[in-house]
Parts: structure tokens; C-alpha cells; sequence
């Protein structure tokens, strides 16, 4: 089995339509744009608005490099290589370097949905993430976020089960939270 090194991890990946790149301060223009456009499909997303304000975009991209730096997470923004249009965040978090699984979670630029550039995106990542040894990429969504289990099952995820009240939403009433997952064979590495 590989030994997973996160801090190694290649600062960008090349697809057939878009070009994914590591966190960077530079980028925060396009994250506050970003969230300004998909603001309304953040209902399901805590803390959403921290991205609208420049000084806290710019203070969670800070947070965010931290933390790659520190080899606890891979976070990734994804543009089309044709427009150079942002597509999307997606990041490989919660990591078990032992079992060896981690999550992804991903958002949507609502300006380019619907077209597979978020999805190719992922694919690329988890695909990444398996040839590491990465046994388990698993997706945690509210229950009533259709959308977002729906897009886990496009990947490839297999729903497993339900963990019931979970956690409150933003109104304070508890949810109940999706686990799918994609898993390779052990014998795979």
C-alpha cells in the first residue's frame, strides 16, 4: 500500500474540460463571485455566507491553505479550461490514513451546473485518491438535499444507510444525514 501524503499532493490536475487547482489567495475574487451567483444553493451549506465578505473569503482560503499545508486536507477549485470559468470547490477532508478512507465534499458554481464539469472534477480527484490506496471515498449529504445525494450517486457512490438526527440545520431542527460511498478492493494496490 502507497503511503497517502497529502502535502505532495499535485497542485493541479488537467481533464478533458477543466484545469483543478489547489486553494490559493489569488483566487478569492472568483470564490466571492462564486458565492454571490449560488448563493441560493447554499441552503444545505453551514457558514456559506463567510464567502460573500472579501476579508473573510480571503481569511478562509488563508484556513484552507493552512490546513493543506499541515497535510490534513485537499481542497480544489475547479475552472473550464476553455473559459477559464469557475466551476466549482471540491476537497478530499476527514481523512483515515489508516483504513485509508477520506470525504469529499463538493460546490457547484450555479453559473456552470448541469454541463459535468464539476462531475468530471470529482471523478478526477477520487481517481487520485484511489491510485494513493485510498480504500473508501465516502460523501455525507442532508437527507433533503436531493440535489447533492443525487450528484454522489453520478460518481459512482452506492448509498449505505441514514444516520438519523444527526445534526441541526441552520434553523436549529435536527437532520438526518445520507452516507455513500465508493470503494475499491483491497487487493487493488
Amino acid at each position: 500500500m502507497n503511503e497517502i501524503n497529502l502535502v505532495n499532493a499535485p497542485a493541479q490536475f488537467a481533464t478533458a474540460r477543466c484545469m483543478l487547482r489547489k486553494s490559493e489567495l489569488a483566487m478569492v475574487d472568483d470564490r466571492v463571485a462564486w458565492a454571490l451567483r449560488t448563493s441560493a444553493m447554499f441552503e444545505f451549506t453551514p457558514n456559506w455566507r463567510r464567502s460573500i465578505d472579501p476579508a473573510l473569503a480571503m481569511r478562509s482560503l488563508r484556513s484552507e491553505m493552512d490546513a493543506m499545508a499541515r497535510g490534513e486536507e485537499l481542497i480544489y477549485n475547479a475552472y473550464e479550461s476553455a473559459s477559464g470559468a469557475y466551476v466549482g470547490r471540491i476537497d478530499l477532508h476527514t481523512w483515515d490514513f489508516d483504513a485509508p478512507r477520506c470525504e469529499i465534499g463538493y460546490m457547484a458554481d450555479a453559473a456552470n451546473c448541469g454541463r459535468g464539469l464539476l462531475r468530471e472534477s470529482c471523478l478526477a480527484l477520487i481517481e487520485w485518491a484511489l491510485s494513493q490506496g485510498v480504500a473508501r471515498v465516502q460523501a455525507l449529504c442532508d437527507a433533503n438535499n436531493h440535489r447533492s445525494i443525487a450528484f454522489a450517486q453520478s460518481l459512482g457512490m452506492q448509498q449505505e444507510g441514514v444516520m438519523r438526527n444527526y445534526g441541526r440545520n441552520g434553523s436549529g431542527e435536527l437532520y438526518d444525514e445520507v452516507v455513500l460511498a465508493m470503494v475499491r478492493d483491497p487487493e487493488a494496490n
